[in-house]
């Protein structure tokens, strides 16, 4: 089932949607990322794949590879997800 991540913390205006977009790609995943009006982004996943899913987000929260992001995730909303799939940035 595709997941609706709900990311919280400083992630508007510090590369968060670009980070997203990249870590889907390195992975193999396809979704989107958009800024949400709270302040916080919103990304969607593609997959039925939960294990894959959780690996991702583990790696937004921890950045293994080191990617550039000048923000920080704090919290996360994993939540399933049945809507149309798009956003701003699409990966």
């Amino acid at each position: 089932m595709p997941r609706e991540l709900i990311l919280h913390g400083r992630v508007q205006g510090v590369c968060c949607r670009d980070y997203c977009s990249r870590y889907g790609k390195l992975m193999g995943l396809r979704g989107s990322a958009s800024n949400l009006e709270d302040g916080s982004v919103q990304v969607l996943l593609a997959t039925d794949d939960a294990a894959k899913a959780d690996e991702y987000l583990r790696a937004l929260v921890n950045n293994p590879s080191e990617l550039r992001f000048y923000g920080r995730i704090t919290r996360v909303e994993n939540l399933a997800y049945s809507g149309p799939m798009g956003g701003d940035y699409n990966f």
